[in-house]
């Protein structure tokens, strides 16, 4: 909620932490409403929704495992594949998460779901605010942990790929899927 005063003829704007961070990242503030909380039966789920160059490379990076994998952190990288062919390949360059993707998350993260339980939008609010920071991935399996158990499970691909996640990712693409290989991490 914003409140505007006037003191002295110069106006002031108070606003929530998440406002004044969206205006000043050009993000956009999100507030919803969810479940039943108390007196009012409602409870308003907010966060910003980030729009700069850093946070829509991490997101991209976040969305798509050979991606991930590829370039893992490097915004540049990610910028960069972007710009060549991401635009090309019809790939999504927002930090817009689907109701999909949030589930995905919430199913990959286990203090996610500890904070959000079946509220998708908790789980946005908790990449938006905490797992984007930490490097979080939100896109469904296999993403790069699954891909690491993958390797982690079969000694014939340690012993072709090495720490190769990539091409790890690739076998299971072109073979590991068909021959009804296991990427769980259980």
């Amino acid at each position: 909620m914003s409140q505007i005063a006037i003191i002295g003829g110069v106006v002031l704007v108070m606003c929530s932490s998440s406002l004044a961070a969206a205006l000043m990242m050009g993000g956009e503030e999100t507030t919803s409403t969810t479940g039943p909380t108390g007196p009012s039966g409602s409870a308003e789920v907010s966060f910003v929704i980030p729009t700069d160059e850093t946070s829509l490379n991490e997101c991209y990076a976040s969305r798509y495992t050979d991606l991930r994998l590829a370039y893992d952190t490097n915004n540049t990288g990610l910028g960069a594949h972007w710009t060549t062919y991401g635009t090309g390949e019809g790939r999504d360059h927002s930090c817009t998460i689907t109701d999909a993707e949030a589930q995905c998350y919430l199913d990959r993260y286990p203090d996610a779901k500890a904070y959000a339980g079946t509220d998708l939008k908790k789980a946005r609010k908790h990449y938006y605010e905490t797992g984007m920071a930490l490097n979080r991935d939100f896109t469904c399996p296999p993403g790069k942990k699954e891909i690491q158990c993958y390797l982690d499970r079969y000694p014939d691909l340690q012993t072709a790929y090495g720490t190769n996640l990539y091409g790890v990712m690739q076998h299971w693409s072109a073979h590991g899927q068909s021959e009804g290989r296991d990427y769980s991490c259980s």
